[in-house]
């Protein structure tokens, strides 16, 4: 049997992403934007950490996620700007300049 087809572009009211969240998958949801704006915004990997007082790996795997092309798509989508995502430190994602 095939997986049934779904589309992907579900909207979820804000006040049910509450509820159905707990506090602590809400803090780090919450962690996770300000780690993208910080990232925008070219902070290093680590000031980024001390900042939002998460661990560097926390950092890394957001700075991570936001390269993937779907979700810049989204960013842009629901935000109506060109975000670009800058690191100081390219070498962690295995880029050279």
């Amino acid at each position: 049997m095939s997986k049934p087809k779904t589309n992907s572009a579900v909207n979820i009211p804000d006040h049910l992403i509450r509820e159905l969240l707990t506090p602590s998958e809400l803090r780090m949801l919450q962690n996770r934007w300000k780690i993208m704006n910080l990232l925008e915004e070219g902070l290093t990997i680590r000031g980024i950490a001390e900042e939002v007082k998460v661990g560097t790996d926390t950092v890394v795997r957001v700075a991570r996620m936001t390269e993937r092309k779907t979700v810049r798509e989204a960013l842009n989508k629901n935000l109506n700007s060109k975000r670009t995502i800058k690191s100081k430190t390219p070498w962690i994602f295995g880029k050279s300049e």
